[in-house]
């Protein structure tokens, strides 16, 4: 196994004192540009890297943000990566990106790791802001950090998301304006995704705000839509209302749902419409495209970056943010056949 090169070795190699190759890898004090480029040169041909643990140490700053997501198959939060690690790299930080899989323990377990790196503030979507002891590790170690999607109610932390119970209750009422009334929901289990609990809560106030019961609630889980193509199958090959229309809590979800409902000879949107949310690049390319809530997911992870960096620098106070969303109208949800209600796009 070869041996880790030091800032010794290139002192060594150039024949120039510790302190002075320090001053060069370190970018403080005067150094003669002919000998900077001396120990660039050493540097580059011994393959140094300097010791992110040790300038930890030096400078209280490792420079490296600690990034919880609960899926990277998941498009929505890929994105979130990617605008988060576009702004850290610009402001010189490196994001260290873990996945819980939806799962209480790793959220913790991941927190524990990223704490171990002596991160400088972590970036997170957790299942719940509400009861969350991944929350709760990092309020005690006094570590910043800056909640992404989750948009807690009576819970004060720094955060960075869109109003997912307005945002589902507007899909309640462009479902109604189309003309049904038998209508389901099809959502990740509310236990292991406080997004989805709110997309609930603000659909069923939507659709009571016009005297409308859910006909149909269906939770799968979140990762795999486990027990969705059985409970589909349930609903639709008994005797009985059935619902016209769906309301999906992601588009993952909505996808899947038009596949078992294609299987089940039923088809999108001829004979049932569907509404997704989350706005990813898949439901957008399907033909119809997908009508979905589109939320700012690049957006989102960049902000996180700022509202965090204002928490550590600034001592901010004020870190909530809540960011606009926007409902794609799509061509899955179309007006029933007895309607006289215009389809979206002419609306």
């Amino acid at each position: 196994m070869s041996r880790t090169v030091t800032i010794r070795d290139i002192a060594q190699h150039c024949g120039l004192s510790i302190a002075t190759v320090s001053r060069v890898v370190n970018n403080k004090g005067a150094v003669r540009a002919e000998t900077v480029a001396r120990v660039e040169a050493a540097i580059s041909a011994l393959g140094y890297r300097p010791s992110m643990a040790a300038r930890a140490l030096k400078t209280a700053s490792s420079m490296t943000l600690g990034v919880i997501i609960p899926s990277l198959t998941n498009p929505v939060f890929a994105e979130t990566a990617a605008g988060l690690q576009q702004r850290s790299r610009t402001l010189g930080y490196t994001p260290l990106i873990l996945s819980s899989d939806y799962d209480d323990a790793l959220e913790l377990s991941a927190v524990e790791t990223l704490l171990a790196y002596q991160v400088d503030g972590v970036l997170l979507t957790v299942n719940d802001a509400a009861r969350s002891a991944a929350l709760q590790r990092l309020d005690e170690a006094g570590v910043p950090y800056c909640l992404m999607h989750n948009v807690p109610r009576e819970q004060m932390a720094a955060h960075v998301g869109v109003d997912n119970f307005c945002a589902a209750a507007e899909v309640a009422e462009r479902i109604l304006a189309a003309g049904h009334r038998c209508i389901g929901m099809i959502s990740g289990e509310f236990v292991r995704t406080d997004r989805a609990r709110d997309r609930h809560a603000g659909f069923l106030s939507g659709l009571h705000q016009a005297g409308v019961q859910l006909a149909q609630l269906v939770q799968v889980d979140p990762v795999n839509a486990t027990g969705l193509a059985q409970a589909l199958a349930a609903i639709y090959n008994r005797p009985g209302a059935q619902p016209t229309a769906w309301f999906c809590s992601n588009d993952l979800l909505a996808l899947a749902t038009i596949a078992q409902l294609e299987q089940l000879g039923r088809r999108v949107p001829d004979d049932v419409s569907l509404v997704g949310f989350d706005g990813i690049q898949a439901g957008a390319l399907r033909m119809p495209a997908l009508t979905s809530v589109r939320t700012p997911n690049l957006e989102i992870g960049s902000t996180a970056v700022d509202t965090l960096m204002a928490q550590r620098h600034l001592n901010a106070l004020d870190t909530g943010r809540q960011l606009s969303y926007q409902l794609v109208a799509g061509g899955t949800l179309t007006p029933l056949t007895d309607s006289p209600v215009k389809p979206l796009s002419e609306r």
